[in-house]
């Protein structure tokens, strides 16, 4: 059983590259630790090639929730699937269940949410995640190393 961090979002797309951003500055860390960190962007196939049907994952992303910007929401990815019809995530919806299929049942893991204000075309972040990265790096890190 590995231990992945997988890294999902758009460059181009403003707040909605957080999880990437998130993955990259934590990538030398978490492999130190033993996690392979996967910067899987978009690309769904890309990120599955990577998932064995027995390992723990945590998925990085953004989520628009109509929550506090920068809050970070954890999720059990097997018990989310109803929770989706509460907020979105483009990404979110299709990896998790491919995830939750016969053949990758086994996948355990976390997807965590970093809440996001703008999702629009561009390539920085809103003023209100760029404020607060350094501290979103933290708190992704302490839950990925608690939970994981």
């Amino acid at each position: 059983m590995g231990k992945k961090v997988i890294a999902i979002g758009n460059r181009i797309m403003k707040d909605d590259a957080i999880g990437i951003l998130i993955g990259e500055e934590l990538k030398e860390d978490l492999d130190k630790l033993g996690f392979e960190v996967i910067l899987g962007e978009t690309d769904v196939d890309y990120c599955l090639s990577f998932i064995d049907k027995e390992d723990f994952i945590f998925i990085l992303d953004c989520t628009l929730y109509g929550i506090q910007p920068g809050k970070i929401t954890v999720l059990d990815i097997k018990g989310s699937n109803n929770f989706f019809e509460k907020g979105y995530s483009q990404h979110q919806l299709s990896l998790i269940k491919l995830l939750n299929s016969y053949s990758m049942k086994n996948v355990k893991g976390y997807i965590v949410g970093i809440e996001g204000v703008d999702v629009n075309y561009g390539t920085e972040l809103s003023r209100e995640l760029l404020e607060k990265f350094h501290h979103i790096k933290k708190e992704v890190y302490t839950k990925i190393v608690t939970m994981g």
